[in-house]
């Protein structure tokens, strides 16, 4: 018989660790064979920032110490920023435009858009006041302003006309023909009792995604109220912006505001006091803080995207503001940079245009879509 040995208490610590240290190796060889990493802190590598490339197109428009529009500019004249950083300019040059004219037929509160308030006799009691009931209008304002300004039509610019009243119309398609598109107007202008702005901007944001190359032009004749439309104002307001069009506004504020303030002051001066007299007083006074504010947001929507406001004081100067408005469009540029940014859930981005030549000013919009 073998005799059996008895392990001390150092023996049987020294054969644990033993039994420990081949259990770590065997584990260690299991873990390199599987792929699997080992626990613990490893090494990280830097993340890869990945950076978008595209070139933007923008409109801009450029003038000199005297105030007048400048012919010609180069990519080194002016300095691009989005987002606060530097880009760079790929070109400048004017392209023929696509412009859709939309024009107000709301009557919401009376037809003082129809045209001026007229007086009879010596008694200057306004036509909308005689015992005429009815006055027809041949030429209503909005009309002449549109036909002068479709007259003045360049040949390589197109052209598409939007009226609106309970909803939006399309008066004409895309022409170069003036003579075609004041035919159109003179068969189909008609006016209505609301006016639904919101949707006639998106339609004409709309309309303008099938124009592909050149600058995009929105002319808006309008009160700038809008009295129910379905597309709500911002969902309008990001449609324009993702169309990267330049919006200038002939705004009917202030004429509005002086024909109003006639009627009511007429009204209570040569009217008998009665319930409907002054029932109808308060309501066209109540009209004027909101054509008032509606004015403060037209202001907006055409200096954010690089156009231009006009607000007329009367019906004369509103049809004259024709003029201006196609001198403006025409001497308008299209500015095409770099961009680099990196990718992000945000889709608007900021840009700022500034001038880089002595004696220049510029103007530009201030956003745009990156995702477009």
């Amino acid at each position: 018989m073998r005799s059996t040995e008895r392990l001390t208490l150092p023996g049987i610590f020294l054969l644990l660790l033993t039994c420990q240290i081949v259990l770590v190796m065997v584990e260690g060889a299991a873990v390199a064979q599987s792929g699997r990493k080992p626990q613990g802190k490893q090494p990280t590598e830097p993340p890869i920032i990945r950076l978008e490339t595209r070139e933007v197109m923008v409109p801009l428009r450029a003038y000199g110490n005297d105030g007048r529009f400048v012919d010609s500019l180069d990519p080194q004249d002016v300095l691009v920023l989005e987002e606060g950083e530097s880009r760079p300019v790929s070109y400048i040059k004017r392209e023929p435009a696509s412009i859709i004219l939309v024009l107000d037929m709301n009557n919401e509160i009376g037809t003082f858009k129809n045209g001026p308030t007229e007086r009879v006799d010596r008694s200057e009691r306004p036509v909308w006041e005689s015992q005429q009931k009815y006055r027809v209008v041949s030429h209503p304002t909005t009309y002449e302003f549109a036909e002068n300004f479709i007259s003045a039509l360049s040949p390589n610019d197109h052209l598409s006309i939007i009226q609106y009243a309970e909803k939006p119309t399309l008066v004409q398609d895309w022409t170069n023909d003036p003579g075609q598109a004041i035919r159109s107007l003179n068969r189909k202008y008609r006016v209505g009792l609301k006016g639904n702005l919101f949707d006639a901007l998106s339609y004409a944001a709309e309309k303008l995604e099938s124009r592909k190359s050149g600058r995009r032009v929105i002319v808006l004749v309008s009160d700038g109220l809008d009295t129910g439309s379905r597309v709500q104002r911002a969902a309008a307001m990001t449609a324009l912006a993702r169309s990267r069009a330049a919006i200038y506004v002939v705004g009917w504020a202030e004429a509005l505001r002086q024909e109003v303030e006639m009627a009511a002051g007429w009204m209570y001066a040569h009217e008998t006091h009665s319930s409907a007299t002054i029932e109808r007083i308060l309501e066209l006074r109540r009209h004027l803080p909101r054509i008032e504010a509606a004015g403060y947001q037209l202001r907006q929507l055409a200096e954010s995207t690089g156009g231009e406001i006009w607000l007329p004081s009367s019906h004369q100067e509103l049809i004259a503001a024709w003029r201006p408005l196609s001198a403006e469009i025409g001497a308008q540029f299209t500015l095409a940079f770099i961009s680099e940014t990196k990718p992000s859930m945000e889709p608007v981005r900021s840009i700022q245009v500034l001038p880089a030549r002595n004696g220049l000013s510029v103007r530009s919009s201030k956003t745009y879509y990156a995702d477009n």
